[in-house]
């Protein structure tokens, strides 16, 4: 008999369940105790056995490159609104500049804490801590200022999409 076949499984079943038989009608039989596999689990397992394995199914090659798609997306996206942060910031530093440095008073130092904490209501933090704010756009015309602006400046230095 070949190992790891349906007919050496029935075979150890019914050997198990002679051992039983034989423990229940003779007396003076010597088994105390019978293994015998029950269950749920040992039930899925002779389907199984039966059934055959059920085969892994092909890999949907449009649904993977639309997943690989999405994943760039999301990359790019976060990438956007890092860099949109850093522009923010840059720009408020730039802000910052233009103007004449004055000595922080305890009124200035108690007005950016206020207007930090109002600030800071606006924000959500990420799963990594990161600090995030949603803009949102009035209308669609604004999104396609920025898209005229932003094309007449590549244009301008000759880049091509």
């Amino acid at each position: 008999m070949t190992e790891e076949t349906l007919e050496e499984k029935l075979l150890g079943t019914l050997s198990a369940k002679h051992e039983l038989a034989l423990a229940a009608l003779d007396l003076d039989s010597k088994v105390k105790t019978v293994d015998l596999a029950s269950g749920m689990e040992e039930l899925k397992r002779r389907l199984e056995v039966l059934l055959g394995a059920i085969p892994d199914g092909a890999i949907d090659e449009s649904q993977k490159a639309d997943v690989e798609r999405e994943v760039e997306r999301l990359a790019r996206k976060e990438k956007i609104a890092a860099a949109g942060g850093q522009l923010l910031g840059a720009a408020f530093a730039f802000i910052g500049e233009m103007f004449p440095q004055k000595e922080e008073t305890e009124e200035t130092l108690h007005l950016a804490e206020s207007l930090k904490n109002r600030l800071a209501d606006c924000l959500e933090k990420d799963e990594n801590g990161r600090l995030k704010m949603t803009i949102a756009l009035p209308d669609e015309s604004i999104l396609d200022n920025m898209a005229k602006s932003l094309a007449q400046i590549l244009g301008s230095s000759g880049w091509k999409p």
